[in-house]
């Protein structure tokens, strides 16, 4: 009745294996980098023969129903990410209207995929995403210091109380991790990043697919 046990484990036990833990929340540890990316890929796209780029660094920005498959059965993906430089940690959406704990079970499993990953020998640059920093606080617990992060400014700074937002998460965050790069998935405003620029921080930012998508094409 029982000879295929994973079928029922739909806690995926076997993603934490080997993981370590930090902070009161046992946030999983992702050892991180000072590595720099040149180019991104979408983890949608990764998967495909066609247009998948295996110089390019993988990266979870996109919508939710795209970076589930990898929580779902992350093994059946892993040998194709690690023929990449690296990935991001992985971005399930937090958004404000969320309950505090969804919140942060998208937060605890996007840092348990990067983590996963590392574990199977590669390289991941953690991923932070900006929420408004009360309550409970786990957002940089299990991640290095001075090395290189992510954000996704995309969507996320375009009102003015979006960016006040991100602009405090960026604030609270540089005394605590002192990055040495940050990686920005779409614009990286001077005023939103000044106190990392401050402390010292390389900004490096990509265009995002939607601004690619409105650039006007050569010839036209």
């Amino acid at each position: 009745m029982f000879d295929d046990l994973s079928k029922y484990d739909v806690f995926h036990s076997n993603y934490y294996h080997g993981a370590r833990y930090a902070g009161n929340f046992e946030m999983p540890i992702i050892e991180g980098t000072d590595e720099v990316p040149d180019k991104l890929i979408r983890f949608s796209d990764a998967k495909s023969k066609r247009r998948d780029d295996q110089s390019a660094w993988v990266a979870p920005y996109e919508h939710d129903i795209k970076l589930e498959p990898m929580w779902h059965n992350a093994f059946r993906y892993m040998d194709r990410l690690l023929q990449h430089p690296g990935i991001i940690s992985w971005d399930f959406s937090m958004y404000r209207i969320m309950p505090w704990g969804l919140q942060f079970w998208n937060c605890y499993r996007s840092r348990l995929i990067g983590s996963l990953y590392e574990r199977c020998g590669g390289i991941c640059i953690p991923n932070l995403r900006p929420r408004v920093l009360s309550g409970p606080v786990y957002d940089f617990d299990g991640l290095p210091t001075h090395s290189t992060i992510a954000m996704s400014t995309h969507g996320c700074i375009k009102h003015c109380d979006d960016r006040a937002v991100f602009t405090s998460y960026v604030e609270a965050m540089v005394p605590i991790l002192h990055p040495k790069t940050i990686v920005v998935h779409g614009s990286a405003p001077d005023d939103v990043f000044r106190s990392a620029i401050e402390d010292g921080a390389h900004i490096i930012a990509f265009q995002s697919e939607f601004a690619k998508s409105r650039q006007p094409k050569e010839g036209i």
